[in-house]
């Protein structure tokens, strides 16, 4: 059963996904540290630099973003990573030019945002990417069939100069509701050249973070059964967006008249731990979670559970229940880049199997994508996932 909150806290907005009851997914509107992922900006060129292969562009921040060589380089003109030493960044961009770019990394205290000139648009269904012609599937979608059927949908009217992501919620939609999303994503960006065209001068042209779009987007889908919502604005401009989902949904709205719904459902202490660097296991064991600039560390420690005399049996059972929690909490938390996990040590292969295997079953809770590449020679487990940035 998957429900959504929406809670309206004074100028904050909690958006939260609800499995069975339980707290799976967490987004905070509203706070000064809201992030910029996604943003589209023109922007003015301010310094090139060889050495570095990168650039610094003004995009009306504090700090002026960053864009290496291979994010300035059209896609469709880079097939393999080691080509990007053919090409010296100012060969491509000069002094002051204005240039389309997105953010992908939001800016911190010590380094201003990373963009990119590799821009997506991401509607209900279908992502687009403009100036690239390639079409792909997500990975999370069943059957071969399927991938076929969408491929074939998107290419009969996908114009030229233009590629295109298809969504995992675009399982099972029909040809119409596909062509008519792909049609919106097309005139947006039509929309945002022109704008950026007549403006000509550092501005924000696509703001990635309206709220109820967004969580329309990314959050309402065939699998959601309730929406809960104190806010009577809010309330109706859901209402207003699944009515306007050329898909039926057959999703339960209720608004909630109590200050706070996460009170009322009990979560306020799941909410606490969203933000907790320390979980403790149900077996008394516990994991400890540090987020860095270059990677998140994850440390396992047997903490209370004593277990048996079989110390290999021990730390198996240690580990297997870490293994859920932590693919539970890179979820809740929504991690992402490079994860390191530092299990309690396990001398038998087979048990290190199982360990993996565990975590690969519960990826698919995770709507994001997770690549796990298992135990490396420092006996640390190493995945990758993809930020959500809802």
């Amino acid at each position: 059963m998957s429900e959504l909150i929406v809670n309206q806290k004074n100028n904050r907005v909690e958006v939260c996904v609800l499995e069975n009851n339980s707290l799976c997914e967490l987004y905070i509107y509203g706070e000064e540290k809201d992030n910029i992922m996604g943003n589209i900006y023109l922007g003015k060129v301010r310094n090139v630099v060889d050495g570095m292969q990168a650039a610094f562009i003004d995009i009306g921040m504090e700090k002026n973003a960053f864009i290496s060589v291979k994010d300035a380089v059209p896609k469709v003109d880079i097939t393999k990573e080691e080509q990007v030493i053919d090409f010296k960044i100012s060969k491509i961009l000069s002094l002051d030019e204005m240039l389309l770019v997105q953010v992908k990394k939001t800016p911190t205290q010590m380094k201003g945002a990373r963009v990119s000139t590799h821009i997506t648009l991401p509607g209900n269904y279908l992502v687009l990417m403009p100036n690239v012609e390639i079409v792909t599937v997500s990975q999370k979608i069943s059957t071969e069939e399927e991938k076929d059927r969408l491929v074939e949908i998107i290419k009969k009217f996908l114009p030229s100069n233009y590629g295109v992501i298809v969504r995992t919620d675009a399982e099972g939609i029909s040809e119409d509701a596909l062509k008519e999303d792909l049609n919106k994503l097309i005139k947006q960006w039509n929309e945002i050249v022109q704008k950026a065209e007549k403006i000509n001068k550092v501005s924000l042209l696509y703001n990635e973070h309206e709220l109820v779009s967004k969580v329309g987007r990314e959050l309402i889908n065939q699998k959601l059964e309730k929406i809960y919502v104190n806010n009577e604005n809010i309330y109706q401009e859901i209402k207003e967006y699944i009515a306007g989902k050329s898909e039926q949904m057959a999703i339960s709205i209720e608004c909630m008249k109590v200050e706070d719904i996460i009170d009322e459902f009990g979560l306020s202490s799941e909410l606490a731990e969203a933000s907790s660097r320390k979980i403790w296991l149900k077996n008394g064991g516990y994991i400890v979670i540090d987020k860095t600039e270059a990677l998140t560390a994850i440390d396992v420690n047997s903490g209370k559970y004593l277990g048996n005399s079989n110390l290999e049996q021990t730390a198996l059972e240690v580990n297997s229940e870490a293994a859920r929690e932590i693919m539970k909490q890179i979820r809740l938390k929504d991690i992402g880049g490079i994860i390191v996990i530092d299990y309690i040590d396990l001398e038998q292969k087979d048990n290190q199997k199982k360990i993996i295997e565990i975590m690969k079953n519960e990826t698919s809770k995770d709507r994001s994508r997770i690549d796990i590449k298992g135990y490396t020679e420092l006996n640390l487990v190493e995945l990758t996932r993809k930020m959500m940035n809802i």
